[in-house]
């Protein structure tokens, strides 16, 4: 099997989007193979189909069915470059995505030939609640369509300790992928530990968009008010701002960069 691809680095969760279509019964076993070092070398798979949403230019089909805004970001940069965008200009451009019900809009700058800044809006969490961990406390859990995330205290946790839990965690909470957000008492840095179930990939991201997301939005929900952050991660830093009002949080947007790495044909 021969794919086109290309290769993006959105601050720093390297991502590959497969422009080869790809039947999606088979998605999961090709993003498997494109992962790992001896491939591609990336930390996530996304499928780019035709849309059938009006106004959105392309759909972006995650791995897992899952969401994503960091690959969210990276498609509207890729299709902002192959429609001409000039350096120093920008562009708004809607997407579908997959466990988003509705259009996902993106604003993309040209920063370079290569290089990008984006904000992507959210889809809102469907429930914010808690969990308790296997044999340890109970933490914030917030849902998005397709993705949850724990938001865990890094004391309460070791890396070692997430990636033993995370699989079974996600299965009793029965969604596609699930994150364990270890994160530093002043809520303003941490490590995500993403896991898909149809690939059964369990990842240390260097940056998590939906987990920037969920952080900012227990951080809203928490202070009973706006916030905007900026969420130190190994690979740099993802902004959120997260708008709160009467009693619930409901506008979510990140921001962050996108660097288009490779593109080519890989042999699968």
């Amino acid at each position: 099997m021969k794919l086109n691809f290309v290769k993006l680095d959105p601050s720093g969760n390297t991502t590959i989007l497969v422009t080869s279509p790809v039947p999606r019964g088979e998605q999961a076993g090709v993003a498997a193979r494109l992962m790992p070092p001896d491939r591609l070398c990336a930390e996530q798979v996304g499928f780019v189909e035709a849309a059938k949403l009006p106004g959105a230019r392309a759909r972006l089909q995650m791995m897992g069915g899952e969401f994503c805004g960091n690959a969210s970001m990276s498609l509207a940069a890729l299709l902002a470059r192959e429609g001409g965008l000039a350096t120093g200009a920008e562009a708004e451009i809607a997407l579908e995505v997959s466990g988003a019900s509705g259009l996902v809009r993106c604003r993309v700058l040209r920063a370079g030939e290569a290089e990008f800044r984006g904000s992507v809006a959210m889809p809102l969490p469907t429930e914010i609640t808690e969990v308790e961990l296997p044999g340890g406390p109970r933490v914030p859990l917030v849902r998005f369509p397709g993705i949850a995330h724990a938001v865990v205290p890094e004391a309460a946790l070791s890396p070692a300790g997430a990636e033993a839990v995370i699989s079974g965690l996600c299965e009793n909470l029965r969604t596609d992928a699930l994150g364990v957000l270890l994160v530093a008492p002043d809520g303003r840095s941490m490590r995500p530990l993403v896991y898909v179930r149809a690939t059964g990939s369990a990842v240390w991201e260097r940056g998590c968009g939906s987990g920037t997301a969920a952080l900012g939005a227990w951080a809203a929900v928490r202070a009973g008010r706006d916030v905007d952050l900026e969420i130190a991660q190994p690979g740099g830093r993802i902004g959120v701002r997260a708008r709160f009002s009467n009693g619930a949080v409901n506008e979510i947007e990140i921001r962050g960069s996108v660097r288009l790495v490779a593109e080519g044909e890989v042999y699968l």
